[in-house]
């Protein structure tokens, strides 16, 4: 039988407690010994032999081993197999390296444990995820606004699609899709985006019974941004056919070349044909909160909607994002009510339930990260941190554009370089081949992690910095090592090759 005091001791209370700080502290310390001596940036293959490697943690014992084995196991079988994101070597992805002043409110926000659909669940956490909703709101001038944290843009614009659709079958044809379900002319409703934008959309078109069949492309221009006459085009073809668009989807940083849609002369197109805009403005979203780029996001108030992840830019642990709205009203059509969590006599002006503004139950505190960050560090810090990525990005393209054997894909709007290793007497199998090759071999000699696309049909190499870390010289030098890794592969490459 396991004693009470055994069983304290594995909690947070006051016999627990000096266990958590030891634990705590031991934890952290395989970290920094990971960090202070970082192996690689990361890997692209090798699951197979990692399955052998960590096979053993897959073995529960009976009795345990006791947490300090357990972490030394952990550090030894996982930790350096682990993609090191806080390595300025690693492009790969929107995947940043969370700030210090983070990693400690993670820490709060775990012990903690709010939950963040009912007051009572989260007291503090309700009122300060409201404050911050709040500051958000004013940054991005939607002065009636509201929203709620999600775990990220996919969330996020799953959400805004679902407000578009049944907030209009309610304004327009009287219907409350959530009893009575879609109605049949949801059968010629139709969501309007181009090609670069983010695959979640489908997937929201999907979940919510309109298909992907509901999505209609509009055309872009040399650097993949929407094109405004293909959008004017796009909307009269559908209303010929007797097709409304219900939603117009526009992105602020696209994920293969972090191009920013032209928000405001997309968003009149769209409110003269009365059309809900969401902004996926995930991964450039946090370009508001910086001095020398905000421009960038011009008409983002207009928006009906907007996704904002804030473990891209804004350098928080993973997951932490927003969904914004401009009028709050709009959130109504997401009300429910359960007489445990939100009942219908609960003081609106005294309690503080998010559940009736979210699609999930159960929710982090992750409110806190972003007000601890914003608070220790200052808007100045910040906007300094996020505008060198953007410097550093720049310098890389400018580096892949002077580069004889590399071609700079798309302009450098944000933080993303998409290129490709060229040759003047290469041909497209050639380049093919040594694209790929590029990547797998910086990987696989520890020079760098980097990204992989396609682009009109051809590899590509995509860096994205989101690192502020790494420095442009560092960038540059990353960028004279692909094209040296290129070129060495391309004079030894097998004759089929070429």
């Amino acid at each position: 039988m396991i004693s009470d005091v055994a069983i304290q001791r594995e909690f947070l209370t006051q016999i627990g407690a000096a266990h958590y700080l030891k634990s705590v502290n031991e934890a952290a310390s395989h970290v920094v010994a990971s960090a202070v001596r970082p192996v690689r940036p990361g890997l692209i293959d090798g699951a197979q032999a990692l399955r052998q490697i960590v096979r053993s943690l897959s073995v529960i014992p009976r009795s345990g081993l006791g947490l300090s084995p357990v972490l030394e196991e952990v550090a030894a079988l996982v930790v350096p197999y682990s993609t090191a994101v806080s390595d300025t070597r690693y492009v790969a992805h929107l995947h940043c390296p969370p700030a210090i002043s983070s990693l400690a409110a993670e820490t709060i926000v775990c012990a903690l444990n709010q939950s963040m659909d009912s007051f009572d669940q989260g007291p503090a956490a309700a009122v300060i995820e409201q404050s911050i909703i709040d500051w958000l709101c004013d940054v991005y001038g939607l002065h009636d606004g509201d929203g709620v944290f999600t775990s990220g843009g996919t969330q996020s614009n799953l959400q805004s699609l679902m407000l578009a659709r049944d907030n209009l079958a309610a304004r327009v044809l009287g219907v409350d899709i959530a009893t009575d379900g879609l109605p049949l002319e949801s059968r010629n409703w139709r969501i309007a985006c181009t090609e670069e934008t983010h695959f979640s959309i489908a997937t929201a078109a999907r979940l919510l019974g309109l298909g992907t069949n509901a999505i209609v492309r509009v055309g872009i221009d040399s650097a993949g941004r929407l094109d405004p006459r293909s959008l004017q085009q796009v909307l009269k073809a559908s209303q010929a056919c007797g097709e409304r668009v219900i939603a117009l989807v526009l992105t602020a940083g696209t994920t293969n070349r972090g191009a920013v849609d032209p928000l405001a002369d997309a968003i009149e197109i769209a409110a003269e044909h009365d059309i809900w805009v969401h902004v996926d403005a995930a991964a450039a979203g946090c370009l508001m909160l910086t001095e020398h780029h905000r421009n960038l996001l011009d008409g983002i108030s207009a928006a009906n909607s907007i996704s904002v992840d804030f473990h891209k830019l804004l350098f928080q642990t993973i997951s932490c994002g927003a969904l914004l709205v401009r009028r709050r009203s709009d959130l109504d059509i997401m009300g429910s009510h359960a007489d445990y969590l939100n009942p219908a006599d609960d003081d609106l002006l005294d309690t503080l339930n998010h559940v009736g503004k979210s699609l999930q139950t159960t929710r982090r505190f992750d409110a806190l990260k972003v007000l601890v960050t914003l608070r220790s560090l200052g808007l100045d810090t910040v906007s300094a941190m996020i505008e060198r990525t953007l410097q550093t990005a720049r310098d890389a393209a400018e580096a892949v554009a002077a580069h004889p054997n590399l071609e700079l894909i798309s302009p450098c709007t944000t933080n993303t370089v998409l290129l490709r290793w060229v040759s003047s007497d290469s041909s497209p199998l050639q380049r093919e081949f040594v694209n790929v090759a590029i990547r797998q071999r910086l990987a696989s000699a520890d020079h760098a992690l980097v990204g992989r696309t396609r682009v009109g049909d051809e590899a590509a190499l995509k860096l994205t910095f989101v690192n502020p870390v790494c420095t442009p010289a560092a960038a540059r030098k990353l960028v004279a090592r692909i094209a040296h890794c290129g070129n060495a592969v391309a004079a030894a490459a097998p004759v089929g090759c070429l």
